[in-house]
């Protein structure tokens, strides 16, 4: 009877501890549910987070609209391509120049003595520099080529034939030397002590685009551009190195650059000429070199005119060279290949010598 008894006892705290495992089992499910469930949605979300690729935001550019005297893409759509045309001396008292080198074209000619000066131009206002100069007087076949571009034209009074070209040409007149544009012009006091009073005018952008707007000049390009352009103008000629002679006393001189593919000026004969630079050390450079053969003539005792008509040339781009004709007329100046076909430049700036005929012969290209 105690052996029952033991064995009732014995079969009831089995089934006792039976029941806590049980319950101690499904405790551990239940807590271990929850665990399972985080871990796998926190796996899940860093999977989603691994794979979702970043956002790359990209700054749009302001369009821009082809410079007319370069063909480059970089003009500011709806700013102002009326070319603006700035008479630079290029004696010794002249150099070094400021700000020429921004120039979109340049003209070079003979002016009086041997002498040449500059006419540095801007495609449209926006172009202009902060200073530039040293500003001098108008001559005839600047006012000329200046009229056929539809140029606003600056600079610091001019020759009697100048100033009674002045009077009918059609282009923005802005004298230096006439009272009501004072306030767009400065005599540096440096150059005036160091070079002389006659190569210390200088000008501005902001100053020049202040009288542009009192005049009322129209700022849009109302004659066609003087060259069309493309990705490439090769010629059958040698075309490295090109010596011009301007006159008895200036001769330039262009070296080409195969890795920047510019010619870069020069003062002077290809072995002996000393590199034109501006006042902050940069060399005059352009994409393309122009030369007109024109005949030349003495205006007066003094000064010299050029007929501008028509007449050949040479070209010289991409280290080669080729003839070419021009013309001009009051409203074009216009250049063709030398069989009368559209000529074609490669973009860039082009650099025009204005020289007469009978210096064709002492060209040198090599």
């Amino acid at each position: 009877m105690n052996i029952k008894r033991q064995s009732k006892g014995l079969m009831s705290t089995a089934i006792a501890l039976m029941s806590m495992a049980l319950v101690i089992s499904l405790s551990s499910c239940s807590l271990l549910s929850p665990s399972t469930t985080t871990s796998s949605a926190s796996s899940t979300a860093e999977k989603n987070i691994t794979t979702q690729k970043p956002t790359v935001t990209t700054a749009t550019k302001a369009p821009k609209a082809a410079n007319p005297l370069t063909g480059d893409g970089d003009i500011a759509v709806g700013s102002s391509v009326r070319p603006v045309a700035i008479m630079i001396g290029n004696n010794d008292y002249s150099r070094p120049q400021i700000g020429i080198d921004k120039a979109d074209m340049y003209v070079e000619a003979e002016t009086e003595g041997g002498i040449t000066r500059i006419m540095a131009v801007f495609s449209g206002q926006s172009r202009l520099p902060n200073q530039i100069g040293p500003i001098r007087s108008a001559r005839t076949p600047f006012i000329k080529i200046a009229e056929s571009v539809d140029a606003i034209y600056c600079h610091a009074g001019g020759s009697t034939t100048a100033k009674k070209m002045l009077g009918s040409a059609e282009v923005g007149n802005i004298d230096a030397l006439h009272g009501v544009n004072n306030s767009a012009f400065w005599r540096d006091p440096k150059l005036k002590s160091t070079k002389g009073l006659e190569y210390s005018m200088m000008t501005s952008r902001d100053k020049l685009n202040v009288r542009i707007k009192a005049f009322k000049f129209h700022t849009d390009f109302k004659k066609p551009s003087p060259f069309k352009f493309g990705d490439s103008n090769k010629g059958s000629g040698a075309g490295k190195n090109v010596q011009v002679r301007l006159s008895a006393l200036q001769t330039v001189s262009f070296k080409y650059d195969s890795v920047s593919a510019l010619y870069f000026k020069s003062n002077g004969t290809i072995s002996g000429g000393s590199a034109h630079k501006t006042n902050d050390g940069i060399t005059l450079t352009a994409t393309s070199i122009i030369i007109m053969y024109d005949n030349k003539y003495s205006e007066n005792e003094r000064t010299i005119g050029f007929d501008l008509e028509g007449g050949t040339g040479l070209l010289a781009s991409e280290g080669t060279s080729r003839q070419i004709r021009w013309s001009r007329t009051k409203g074009s100046l216009n250049f063709t290949e030398y069989n009368g076909t559209a000529l074609t430049l490669k973009v860039g700036k082009p650099y025009i010598c204005l020289t007469d005929k009978s210096n064709a012969s002492k060209t040198v290209v090599s």
